[in-house]
């Protein structure tokens, strides 16, 4: 497997490769990587292009676009080794689809917010705050629209993911769903308007840590972070909670504990250092 690509290629290889050996199991894990895939296969044709696909920084993006794809890679393989996870937000984006406690659009939706809501503004501060010589304002404006024009890849691939969940996943809901007249380009805006939401915050966050003057407010951001990707993902699948209590039923869990004791997903015990040797050598 190739768990930490280093350019746009690279990333859709190894997604496409995961992707293989999650659907011949059968496990849903594979539903978030197969919408990645996706966007990745058509930043890869973009940036192919004779024109980069309007990208300024086409080198840049492509480097990114591998890191990036490596947290995801990486949360996935540790899952499937049911190693400890470090954040709430890809513990509920590996559990959750692992145990099919939820429907493919919510396995979708877990594992994009725990990317974009959580790893993309690490991924994206760590690029900019360690390059030599250091970003400058014309450097960063590039940076800047690149990351934007993202935007318009996500736009044009939300028609195919919606129908990679109803017809590939078979998703109850967004089959319902899209049986009701002129329910298509609603639920498609909805979508849009919420990552770009989602990517507007992460940008604010990375420009934060950016300017942050001591280690503390940097910190605080990076917190900010964290409790927020894991808010999120509460409320991805707070419908449980819901019904359990429309039955008259106590929720097994309350949304009013922080994510990272929310809902009930059992972190196995740290390893022993000689396991985790192993484990470091077989990744």
């Amino acid at each position: 497997m190739l768990w930490n690509p280093v350019n746009a290629e690279e990333a859709l290889e190894g997604l496409e490769k995961i992707l293989g050996r999650l659907n011949a199991r059968d496990d849903s894990r594979a539903i978030f990587l197969d919408i990645y895939a996706i966007v990745t296969r058509k930043v890869v044709h973009l940036l192919n292009r004779d024109d980069a696909g309007g990208f300024l920084e086409p080198e840049w993006l492509s480097h990114l676009t591998g890191r990036f794809a490596e947290e995801a890679l990486i949360a996935v393989r540790d899952s499937l080794k049911n190693l400890p996870l470090p954040t709430a937000a890809w513990r509920f984006a590996t559990h959750y689809p692992a145990q099919r406690l939820t429907q493919p659009y919510q396995d979708a939706l877990l594992g994009v917010s725990a990317h974009i809501n959580h790893d993309l503004g690490m991924v994206v501060y760590d690029n900019i705050a360690h390059q030599s010589p250091p970003v400058d304002a014309r450097r960063m404006a590039r940076y800047r629209h690149d990351y934007f024009h993202v935007n318009e890849i996500l736009r044009s691939c939300i028609p195919e993911c919606v129908d990679l969940l109803a017809e590939r996943y078979r998703c109850a809901s967004t089959r319902l769903l899209l049986r009701v007249p002129f329910s298509r380009p609603v639920v498609e805006r909805m979508v849009m308007r919420m990552l770009i939401v989602w990517r507007q915050r992460v940008w604010d966050n990375v420009v934060a840590m950016l300017e942050a003057q001591t280690p503390e407010e940097h910190q605080a951001v990076v917190e900010r972070v964290r409790t927020t990707s894991g808010r999120i993902a509460q409320a991805l699948c707070a419908d449980k909670a819901l019904w359990w209590t429309v039955r008259g039923e106590s929720p097994p869990f309350s949304l009013g504990l922080p994510p990272e004791a929310w809902p009930g997903v059992v972190l196995p015990p740290d390893p022993e250092p000689d396991a985790d040797a192993s484990a470091a050598r077989a990744s």
